[in-house]
C-alpha cells in the first residue's frame, strides 16, 4: 500500500451505502461523473430536517463530492446527532477528523430549484474499519512510483464543467512513450481512471498494463471535442491477494495527452494496512523473540552439554583413579 491512509469510495447510486430521505432523480451520464452516474433532489422536502441523504460509516473522516448548480449555494450537513451546520460553496463537504468508530453524515440540500448533484463520497478508514470487499480509491499523488516525463501541470489549459471532476484536483499527465507507474495492492479487482482532454487527432494511442508479469495492451480513449474526466482507462478482475500493476505508455498519437487521476481496487484484506502493519510488526517481533529464544536455548543447551561432558569425564577419570589405587592395594596384599 502506497498511501498512508486508506480511503473508501461510495458511488451515489450504491443502494447499500446511501440512504435517500426524499424523492430523488438518478441519472446516467458519460465521461464526467464517477461511474457515469449522479443523483439530484426531486422536491423541497430534501431541505427539511430529515435531510436529502445520509451515509452510515465506520472510519475517521468523510468527504462528500456534491456539486451545486451555482456558486455560494447554501446547504447543511450534520454528523451523528449533532445539529445541521449551514455550509456555503460549491456543494463539497469535508468533515473534521473523528474518533475511529461508527458515524453517520446527513446532507440537506436546501433550494430544489438549484438542483445539486451528488456524485460520490469517500470515507477515511480507521483501524477498526472493515475493508473486505470495499472499493478503495488511491489518488495519483499517493502513487510514488512514477517514472519518465510525467507532469502534474496540464499541458494545455482546459476548463472542467465541475470543480469536483478531478479527484482531489490532481492528475499526472503523459504524452511520452515509455512513461510508467507501478502500483502495489491487495485486492481482487483493479481499475485505472483518468482524464482525456479534447484531443483533435483521432489516431490510436496505447498503453500496456502488466499485472503480476502478464501484459495486456489496451487502446487509450480517443479524443473528442470536450474534456472527459472520470474516464475508465482499464479494468481487470483478479484472484484475491497481493498484486503489482505496471502501467506503460506504448504509443502516443501526435497532439495526444492523457491524465492518470486515480486507481481503484476492491480490497481483499479485512482491516486497514495500518492494523496489518502493526500485526506484521507484532508478528515479526514475536518471530524475532522466538528466534532469539531458540538461539539462547541452543547456546544454553550447548553450554549444558559441555558441562555435562566435563562432569562425566571428571567422574570417569576419578573412577579410573580409584580403580588404579584399588588394584595397587590388592597386589600389595597378595
Amino acid at each position: 500500500m502506497t498511501s498512508p491512509n486508506v480511503t473508501l469510495i461510495v458511488d451515489d447510486q450504491d443502494p447499500t451505502q446511501i440512504q435517500y430521505h426524499c424523492p430523488v432523480t438518478k441519472e446516467i451520464v458519460k465521461g464526467s461523473y464517477f461511474r457515469n452516474t449522479w443523483t439530484t433532489i426531486g422536491s423541497l422536502s430534501c431541505g427539511q430536517q430529515s435531510g436529502w441523504f445520509s451515509h452510515a460509516f465506520n472510519g475517521t473522516q468523510t468527504r462528500i463530492w456534491a456539486s451545486a448548480s451555482q456558486r455560494n449555494q447554501n446547504y447543511s450537513v450534520k454528523i451523528d446527532d449533532g445539529p445541521f451546520v449551514v455550509q456555503s460553496g460549491d456543494g463539497y463537504f469535508e468533515s473534521p477528523i473523528l474518533n475511529d468508530g461508527q458515524h453517520t453524515v446527513t446532507y440537506s440540500a436546501g433550494d430544489a430549484s438549484l438542483y445539486p448533484a451528488l456524485d460520490y463520497l469517500t470515507v477515511t478508514a480507521g483501524p477498526s474499519t472493515q475493508l473486505l470487499g470495499r472499493t478503495v480509491i488511491v489518488d495519483d499523488t499517493e502513487i510514488p512510483e512514477f517514472s519518465g516525463q510525467w507532469t502534474t501541470e496540464p499541458p494545455t489549459p482546459f476548463v472542467l464543467s465541475r470543480p469536483s471532476a478531478l479527484y482531489k484536483n490532481t492528475t499526472h499527465w503523459t504524452r511520452t512513450v515509455g512513461d510508467t507507474f507501478t502500483f502495489h495492492f491487495n485486492g481482487n479487482s483493479l481499475a485505472v481512471y483518468g482524464v482525456v482532454p479534447n484531443n483533435t487527432n483521432t489516431a490510436n494511442s496505447t498503453a500496456v498494463y502488466i499485472i503480476d508479469g502478464v501484459s495486456t495492451v489496451v487502446s487509450l480513449p480517443p479524443g473528442s471535442s470536450f474534456v472527459q474526466p472520470m474516464t475508465e482507462f482499464f479494468r481487470a478482475d483478479l484472484t484475491a491477494g497481493t498484486h503489482t500493476l505496471v502501467f506503460n505508455v506504448t504509443e502516443v498519437a501526435p497532439s495526444h495527452v492523457f491524465g492518470v487521476d486515480f486507481v481503484l481496487y476492491n480490497s481483499s484484506v479485512d482491516t486497514s494496512p495500518k492494523g496489518s502493519t502493526v500485526q506484521s510488526s507484532t508478528a515479526a517481533s514475536s518471530h524475532s523473540k522466538k528466534h532469539t529464544r531458540t538461539i539462547v536455548g541452543a547456546v544454553i543447551g550447548a553450554v549444558a552439554g559441555v558441562v555435562l561432558i566435563g562432569v562425566l569425564l571428571f567422574l570417569y577419570k576419578k573412577s579410573r583413579s580409584r580403580k588404579s589405587k584399588w588394584d595397587v592395594v590388592t597386589k600389595g596384599n597378595q
